[in-house]
């Protein structure tokens, strides 16, 4: 299995183009003064393409030899990944193509295409994701990479983990959502190995809670299904290399209500004004639903923005409707 280390990750930030931004640290004082601790916002939501895959995108894509920029290159997405690979792919010239579910986010779908991404359609079964990206392997000769075991992902990702260490030198508890794991376990590894003192929790929505499964169980947990409203968080199980990592640099893993996401969408929209979709709120729910109490200093990462306006709304009405 890869090694990877802190090093790795520096690296990978000095090589980020102007283009991939350090995202904003924002202070929220609603959630400070309901709290009683200082909470803090990490907006990836602002990040190039709507969220923090821009990095590992650009780290995947600028590594690859010239042969394989030639002929393409395949990855599988929910949505996020995809957007991110199509704009990378095209702003260094690798064709790219996008394996998606057919109920993909119509919004998301539209971005990558709008960014020149190929989209290749599968079935809604996560497993057929990567069953698609070997036929193409196979049928058409690209070069396919499997975002859950590349250590290339984790050390695109670990980057946001270096910004935080910068930006808030005070050992803080770091909240970040979960899918296949490569977002916690690059980040927790560049926290972990920058200052021992920091905690890192996961947190994924309770109808795809495979990390937090296997987290419990210490060994990796296959779900047959995922239902939740956050979309970019509907990995059947984690990968084997980002569970590595995680078992050994995070603190623990956490749930949160679909009910409760919607919540803190909402909130964030009327009352931080930041535009978050609901994968991103996961934080945020936990803080505010109270599954993660803060004991010291607590950033909640905002993974993405990337949300139809329409559904927005959907979020702000039924939102208003409760109160």
């Amino acid at each position: 299995m890869a090694e990877i280390a802190i090093a790795d990750i520096e690296r990978a930030r000095a090589a980020f183009p102007p283009i991939i931004r350090q995202t904003p640290l924002l202070k929220s004082e609603l959630l400070s003064m309901a709290l009683g601790h200082p909470i803090w916002l990490k907006c990836e939501n602002l990040q190039i393409t709507g969220s923090y895959k821009a990095r590992a995108a650009f780290t995947l894509l600028q590594r690859l030899g010239e042969a394989a920029k030639r002929r393409g290159v395949a990855i599988t997405s929910s949505g996020n990944f995809a957007t991110a690979f199509a704009y990378m792919g095209r702003w260094l010239g690798v064709p790219t193509v996008l394996v998606m579910m057919r109920k993909t986010s119509p919004f998301k779908a539209e971005q990558v295409a709008r960014f020149g991404g190929e989209i290749v359609w599968c079935e809604d079964r996560f497993e057929a994701r990567f069953e698609t990206l070997r036929r193409l392997e196979v049928e058409r000769g690209l070069l396919t990479i499997n975002h859950m075991e590349d250590p290339n992902v984790a050390i695109g990702h670990g980057t946001i983990g270096l910004e935080l260490l910068e930006q808030l030198p005070e050992a803080p508890t770091v909240l970040v959502p979960i899918s296949t794991g490569g977002l916690i376990a690059g980040i927790a590894l560049a926290l972990k190995e920058g200052d021992p003192r920091t905690s890192v929790i996961g947190v994924q929505p309770e109808g795809a809670n495979a990390t937090y499964l296997s987290f419990k169980a210490g060994t990796i947990v296959t779900l047959s299904e995922t239902r939740t409203i956050c979309d970019a968080l509907t990995a059947t199980r984690p990968g084997t290399l980002m569970f590595s990592l995680i078992q050994r640099y995070v603190d623990d893993v956490v749930v949160v209500s679909d009910e409760d996401v919607a919540e803190a969408v909402a909130w964030l929209a009327r009352e931080e004004k930041l535009v978050v979709e609901p994968s991103g709120a996961v934080g945020v729910a936990a803080l505010r639903s109270g599954r993660v109490t803060p004991r010291g200093p607590t950033i909640a990462l905002l993974s993405g923005g990337n949300i139809a306006p329409a559904h927005l709304a959907q979020f702000l009405t039924a939102s208003s409707a409760r109160m």
